[in-house]
């Protein structure tokens, strides 16, 4: 059966009456594994950047001016192509009555849902079932691959002495926790890199910081193989599953997370019980200002 009539037979049970898929994955991620690009199952559009909207006798989709003709020849069978930002959605959209789309709250921050969808007649509705998931019976199976530890002669400063920089901000800031939804955030305070994109040594990864220098790092088991006696007591490894538990235990606390990178589904189980302070994560103003080694190996490098 054709994956598209596979997905509207969802509509009605889930009283929606169209489904949003981005081409990111959990992380952001620009360059995704090919498990994660939901985007290219279900149009074939195979671009960096896109997302597609399937009512119950349209669909759209959405790409930049990059991919306008591309999105033609892969998609345009089944697909009407908007290249933005000529076109938004609210400029084809706006109907007369009201649309209920369905969305996966992971993969979608609420700054980018209201850039895109803050129309009258639209309501966004969160599906915490991946729809696309759902029908995706052969989905390829991704290489995984261990993360590893930069040295201090290559990071040019300790993961402790970054620990501390982030420990003191949050407690000059009053907040009790820090989460980091950025793995390349991660990656810089915990001077560890990865395999999770073709192009950038990304470690899929997440981190809650205490104001106590305590960190609880949330990733695949078989990830942090190499990396995990590397580190003190202060810094826990889980499951990456493990983090929504995790999230909804939190009470009464002031929690700082970056809405470029913090999904819905991890804002709105943090705002139930806790005060949610949405300003750009400190990390990445730490990591703008480069050490002399990283200066060196920046001039080795060009």
């Amino acid at each position: 059966m054709n994956k598209i009539k596979k997905l509207r037979k969802f509509f009605n049970s889930f009283m929606i009456d169209g489904y949003l898929v981005p081409k990111n994955d959990e992380y952001f991620n620009e360059y995704i594994s090919k498990s994660s690009d939901r985007l290219k199952f279900i149009s074939n559009f195979s671009g960096s950047a896109g997302f597609a909207i399937i009512f119950k006798s349209k669909n759209y989709l959405f790409v930049d001016g990059r991919y306008t003709i591309q999105g033609r020849i892969q998609s345009g069978k089944n697909f009407k192509i908007i290249t933005m930002p000529q076109k938004l959605p609210k400029d084809v959209l706006n109907a007369r009555k009201k649309i209920k789309i369905g969305f996966d709250p992971r993969l979608h921050s609420e700054k980018q849902l209201n850039f895109l969808f803050k129309i009258k007649n639209i309501i966004l509705k969160p599906i915490n079932q991946n729809l696309i998931d759902i029908i995706w019976s052969k989905k390829p199976k991704d290489l995984i691959k261990p993360f590893f530890c930069l040295s201090k002669n290559d990071a040019g400063q300790s993961s402790q002495k970054k620990i501390t920089k982030v420990k003191n901000v949050l407690l000059k800031n009053k907040v009790n926790y820090l989460l980091v939804t950025a793995p390349e955030n991660a990656a810089w305070i915990l001077n560890i890199r990865g395999y999770d994109s073709s192009f950038s040594p990304i470690p899929n990864s997440r981190l809650l910081i205490d104001n106590k220098g305590n960190i609880d790092f949330f990733s695949k088991p078989k990830k942090i193989i190499k990396i995990k006696k590397k580190f003190s007591k202060n810094v826990k490894f889980y499951n990456e599953n493990e983090i929504e538990n995790k999230l909804k235990s939190l009470l009464k606390n002031n929690i700082w997370l970056d809405s470029s990178s913090c999904s819905l589904r991890y804002k709105d189980l943090l705002k139930k019980r806790n005060k949610v302070l949405e300003i750009i994560d400190p990390i990445h103003f730490f990591k703008s200002i480069k050490n002399p080694t990283e200066i060196r190996n920046m001039k080795k490098s060009h």
